[in-house]
């Protein structure tokens, strides 16, 4: 009985034995699974941290910020995700060997490590030296425990100092280039983590990718920027040359008009057959400086924007017709035969255009036309404009030239219409290469276009293209008769003339002499004030330029007197054209303007124009 007991409490306690065993199985792989999961649950939060980052710093780095801004949230965020105190950018220079800082920080703010910062701009850092420079060795990311006890570590004794231990640095790549170092410090002492560093070297991939184009965002603003300093400046020295262009055309022009106006003058005296020959020369000579200062003043308002249409009806064919006979004499002259065709124009040809530019263009190109043209050639213009268009009412109109000269070789069709360029054959035969670009000008103002090509039979063709709305021209003027000196019955024509300068006024003398006129000077703008007061004038020839009161001021000051010398008619004698300029004087009260160098027959136009009791039928302006 005693023996059956002991035998099944034997098998009990075996039994008991065995539950036991399995249950601390059970409960070991319980505890294992736990551990497996919470593993994996601590293993999965850290992989959601690390996406964070880098999804909050590749956002970031693509914002529209500048790039130390960028840098500068990268430092924060890796600061913040590892708990860590400092942060810092090495920037590595061209030749892949030095480190400087970059002075971009995380953790300076209250100051307590400035003495680190300080030690860290005083540091110099090259490849394998100090924690940086060993990344930028190795071309991957480091870790030091304790940067305070580290012999390689340049910097200790101040981190020492501050507090700070362990350390890991990471490369920022640009392609096979290092551009940055990127390092941060623990205030303890960590060992190192491979699973930081693999994260590290992955934002170091954004943060490069964010480098390189932020730099070449940077680098393509600087450009816009240093274009836009290149544009303002050359604005800047385009108005400069215009005022200097401007301001010199004035200077040569008041010299000039000496030697124009005492030439004409001497050209009416009575002299020998040489005499003439040689004041002609003079003139002729003073003539082409004039047509030179012109066209460099037109090329100048031009470029400026400054030159506007001015728009008016009239018959196309017969102003076409008008140069055509004017130049008809001189090409006979050269021995060349010129034309002109306008077999291609309707009945009648009236249009809104700008008279003047057409006209200045087609003298250019039959000027030019008739220079390149050998004795015995043709010179042939042709004219051709379509019905007006039924839907704007516009007729396209085709205006050529062509010569039987050398041509225009095809190196040189497209530069011959800029400023001062000339073929050699256009140095041979001279001038000074604006005519082209000015009629280049002209035709794109009139928003047409403007070429040459090679002419049938040889030489070169040139012709310009454009649009105006067809319209009824103004009838034309009946033909003035040769003005001659005309006093008006019973009294001399009286004339103030203000003007400074002492050959001005010798020319003005010498051009109204042959004239009927009792001509007075003032020599600046009080002095005519004072004249006007004291004996009535019939006309008013008044300078712009002049001391102790100019031209215009004393014109305004006139306008208000009251009485005779008021209403006086005031016509400016000026070099000084330009449009803005002319409506400038009109705003004052002038009644016109003479440009000099002063055209004699122009002149005396005037004056016959105005004899005593007569006045200005509105505004004279110069031919």
């Amino acid at each position: 009985m005693d023996s059956r007991a002991s035998s099944r409490e034997t098998q009990l306690e075996a039994e008991i034995r065995r539950l036991e065993r399995r249950l601390e199985r059970e409960r070991r792989a319980r505890e294992a699974a736990e551990a497996i999961g919470e593993s994996g649950m601590r293993e999965l939060y850290q992989r959601q941290r690390v996406l964070r980052l880098l999804e909050t710093i590749a956002t970031a780095s693509n914002e529209d910020q500048p790039l130390q801004d960028a840098l500068r949230f990268a430092l924060s965020q890796i600061c913040l995700f590892m708990n860590w105190a400092v942060g810092h950018i090495h920037w590595v220079d061209a030749d892949q060997d030095a480190l400087a800082s970059s002075g971009i920080w995380h953790g300076m703010d209250d100051g307590q490590y400035e003495d680190f910062r300080q030690t860290t701009l005083d540091t110099q850092l090259w490849r394998g030296r100090g924690l940086p420079g060993r990344v930028l060795e190795s071309g991957e990311p480091l870790w030091m425990p304790d940067v305070a006890e580290d012999s390689n570590f340049p910097r200790r004794l101040s981190a020492r100092r501050c507090g700070l231990h362990a350390a890991f640095a990471f490369p920022v790549f640009i392609g096979p280039q290092t551009v940055a170092v990127l390092e941060f410090f623990s205030l303890e002492v960590v060992g190192p983590d491979a699973e930081v560093l693999r994260t590290m070297a992955q934002i170091g991939s954004v943060l490069g990718r964010a480098i390189e184009r932020k730099r070449a965002e940077e680098q393509l603003l600087e450009k816009v920027a240093e274009a836009d300093a290149q544009r303002r400046a050359a604005e800047a020295a385009n108005r400069a040359k215009s005022d200097f262009l401007a301001v010199t055309s004035h200077e040569v022009r008041t010299p000039l008009n000496a030697v124009l106006g005492l030439a004409q003058a001497l050209r009416r005296e009575s002299l020998t057959q040489r005499q003439e020959t040689l004041v002609d020369g003079v003139l002729d000579a003073g003539a082409m400086l004039l047509r030179l200062l012109n066209a460099v003043l037109d090329l100048t308002r031009i470029e400026s924007g400054k030159m506007a249409l001015d728009l008016a009806s009239f018959d196309l064919e017969r102003s076409v017709r008008t140069v055509v006979e004017i130049w008809r004499a001189h090409a006979s002259e050269r021995g060349v035969e010129l034309t002109l065709d306008t077999g291609g124009l309707p009945e009648a040809c009236g249009i809104l255009c700008d008279q003047g530019k057409i006209e200045q263009t087609l003298i250019n190109l039959i000027s030019n036309a008739l220079k390149f043209s050998p004795p015995g050639s043709r010179v042939s213009v042709r004219l051709a404009a379509s019905d007006a268009d039924a839907d704007d009412g516009e007729r396209r109109i085709l205006l050529e030239v062509c010569d039987q000269g050398p041509g225009v070789a095809e190196a040189d069709v497209l530069r011959i219409f800029q400023p001062f360029e000339q073929t050699a054959g256009g140095r041979e035969v001279g001038g000074a290469g604006l005519g082209l670009s000015i009629c280049a000008g002209h035709v794109t103002l009139l928003g047409g276009q403007i070429g040459v090509a090679a002419a049938p039979g040889g030489g070169a063709r040139f012709w310009l293209e454009f649009r105006a709305r067809a319209s009824d021209p103004a009838p034309a003027a009946p033909a003035d008769a040769a003005p001659e000196a005309q006093s008006g019955p019973g009294r001399t024509l009286r004339i103030l003339a203000a003007e400074d300068h002492p050959a001005n006024r010798m020319v003005l003398k010498a051009l109204l002499g042959p004239m009927d006129v009792d001509l007075v000077f003032a020599e600046n703008g009080r002095e005519a004030l004072d004249a006007l007061v004291q004996t009535p004038f019939d006309l008013v020839l008044m300078d712009v330029h002049m001391p102790i009161m100019d031209g215009v001021s004393a014109l305004q000051a006139m306008r208000l007197m009251g009485g005779p010398a008021a209403d006086t008619p005031v016509f400016m004698l000026t070099a000084n054209v330009f449009d803005e300029d002319v409506e400038r004087y009109q705003a004052a009260g002038a009644d016109g303007v003479v440009k000099k160098p002063i055209d004699v027959r122009e002149l005396h136009a005037l004056v016959a124009r105005l004899g005593p009791g007569s006045s200005p039928d509105g505004p004279y302006r110069p031919a």
